[in-house]
């Protein structure tokens, strides 16, 4: 059901292979079958081959020999950094949560700050469902 991934099983191996618009991770556990699989979409794609993942999506991944961690921290960082909220200090709550929105009392976002807001609200969707 999803599109952008491909796995491949055998008796003893497996490949996957994860597609997000321009960037593929290519994994499993028969390296020349990863090997023979790189060549290929070199040769239909001319792809660059960047190596371990670090990186991918916002997520850090790290690997030791006995497991893979993945970690949001940068991800995170980068949204306080863009925001301009890095040097925010603590608070348990950033608004008085009984307040009442309404449609006609107050002043409407202007469309530059109604898009940020949309981007930042956006951002923090996805590092939360991720």
């Amino acid at each position: 059901t999803d599109y952008s991934l491909f796995l491949k099983r055998n008796l003893n191996s497996f490949t996957t292979l994860l597609v997000y618009v321009d960037d593929i991770v290519l994994t499993g556990n028969d390296l020349v079958e990863i090997t023979n699989i790189n060549q290929l979409l070199d040769f239909a794609f001319k792809i660059k081959d960047l190596g371990d993942l670090r990186f991918f999506l916002g997520f850090e991944v790290a690997r030791s020999s006995s497991s893979i961690n993945l970690c949001q921290r940068k991800y995170a960082f980068d949204i306080l950094t863009n925001s301009g909220m890095l040097g925010s200090k603590l608070f348990s709550t950033p608004t008085d949560y009984t307040t009442k929105l309404h449609q006609t009392i107050g002043s409407p976002l202007s469309n530059v700050d109604a898009s940020s807001f949309r981007r930042l609200i956006g951002i923090l969707t996805y590092l939360t469902n991720t």
